[in-house]
């Protein structure tokens, strides 16, 4: 394989490899695997594949058919039905000559249809194939508005199992409660969206399949947006939903909103015993895990789910990991005094840096105050952020050092694509910084005094 220098529209140098240089699969596993890092396989799909189920594979008599005529006909009407694809039907609505134009344009193109037949002609209104000028947003927004989708309803159903526990007193919930309800809303969510978007809906496996699978910086960047946006409007879901619960917690309790156990179930913090370096690796820890096997159930070379199921184990990964290394980072202890009883609340992380920022700041506009940024040395931004990137990056990289074959993963280039890669990427960002650029040397006469 190798590589040929060109200049973009920016002036930069890029690494690009031509498509005839595809590698067919064929002698050793790894050189089969080299495939993916030529750019022909790009879903960075949580999802999992888009393969079908197998037929079924029952055993039929010869006579069955004979004595069941109805048995394997095809259905001749449309069945919305929950338990396969909907059916894709044209509406009467849809149909060419449902409007006068349309009438109007056959007439004058001298077409003359019979009576009682069909006019079956193509329905797009407009010559660039849209129905309308929000179909055409839409086309080019899907992606960031799927994550964006996805993380609302995650961290909606998460959220709202934390306020349901905290202010009914863990009447209406439990801690294995709300960690299956984190971890099964994200399951929804991923098959949801994971067609469309691939349901990261996390910055740090954003950021992650971007380092180690080759997902565009751009379209990272665009994505943790969405994430973050999302995040935000789940926060403000899910405090608008339970905002009189919580003023009837606070008042009972004749504290701050802010100091109230909703502030538990909404922002996280390490506890107080916890020392940070603690916090910080139990972020990391939980991340690494977390995103190591998100990795590995992509590997197709490995042991991938069957046809559906990746959403499904990813759900049930995120509760197991939250019910493990949840209590740590999940919030200070908080002790309200009732009468006689006093109750301990607890809270858990989700491992995602986009959870604690959106609800954060929902609460700052919500008034709960500015300290919310700076408590805990500023917790938000080296705990949720700092420990959960850095652990996902070492999660991926430890699967890909010790298993992943492909040739996408930066681990397996070799030493001098290796070396080139970093020399492109610096090459670039000095361009677009205007930085540095009469030290830059030569990108290829560089490598060749390297060797």
């Amino acid at each position: 394989m190798s590589s040929t220098r060109g200049v973009g529209q920016d002036n930069g140098v890029r690494d690009t490899v031509e498509p005839s240089e595809y590698e067919p699969p064929e002698g050793t596993q790894e050189a089969a695997s080299k495939n993916d890092a030529v750019g022909n396989n790009s879903d960075f799909n949580i999802a999992g594949s888009n393969a079908q189920n197998p037929n079924s594979n029952a055993y039929v008599s010869n006579d069955y058919r004979a004595y069941n005529p109805q048995y394997g006909q095809e259905q001749d009407t449309p069945v919305w039905s929950l338990a396969q694809p909907l059916p894709h039907t044209v509406r009467p609505g849809m149909r060419h000559g449902a409007l006068p134009e349309d009438r109007n344009e056959d007439t004058q193109a001298g077409i003359d249809h019979g009576p009682g037949e069909r006019q079956d002609r193509p329905t797009n209104e407009k010559d660039d194939g849209f129905f309308n000028s929000w179909s055409k947003i839409r086309h080019y927004l899907r992606e960031p508005l799927a994550e964006w989708l996805g993380t609302t309803l995650a961290m909606t159903i998460g959220l709202c199992a934390n306020l349901s526990n905290f202010t009914s007193s863990s009447q209406a919930g439990s801690y294995p409660a709300q960690s299956a309800a984190w971890g099964f809303g994200f399951m929804v969510a991923i098959y949801t969206t994971g067609g469309i978007s691939g349901g990261h809906l996390n910055p740090a496996i954003s950021i992650t399949l971007s380092v180690f699978r080759g997902l565009p910086a751009r379209r990272t960047l665009v994505y943790i947006a969405a994430q973050l946006l999302g995040a935000i409007t789940a926060g403000g879901i899910a405090y608008a939903i339970y905002h009189d619960a919580i003023l009837e917690v606070s008042a009972t309790a004749k504290v701050p909103q802010s100091k109230s156990v909703a502030a538990e179930a909404l922002i996280t913090a390490p506890k107080q015993f916890v020392h940070p370096a603690t916090a910080f690796f139990t972020e990391f820890i939980g991340s690494a895990i977390l995103v190591g096997v998100i990795i590995a159930l992509g590997d197709d070379n490995n042991a991938p789910p069957g046809a559906g199921m990746n959403a499904f184990i990813v759900g049930v990964l995120i509760s197991i990991v939250i019910l493990a290394l949840g209590y740590n980072t999940g919030g200070y202890v908080s002790s309200i005094t009732r009468g006689i009883h006093e109750l301990t609340y607890f809270y858990f992380r989700c491992f995602n840096c986009a959870r604690d920022f959106g609800p954060r700041l929902v609460a700052l506009m919500a008034g709960w105050g500015g300290q919310l940024f700076r408590e805990t040395h500023a917790w938000w931004v080296w705990g949720p952020w700092c420990a959960d990137i850095s652990g996902a990056l070492f999660g991926a990289l430890v699967y890909d050092a010790l298993i992943f074959t492909g040739g996408e993963s930066p681990v397996n280039y070799p030493r001098r694509r290796r070396k080139r890669a970093l020399r492109v990427r610096s090459v670039n960002l000095r361009k677009k910084l205007g930085i540095g650029r009469k030290k830059a040397r030569d990108l290829e006469k560089s490598l060749e005094e390297d060797k």
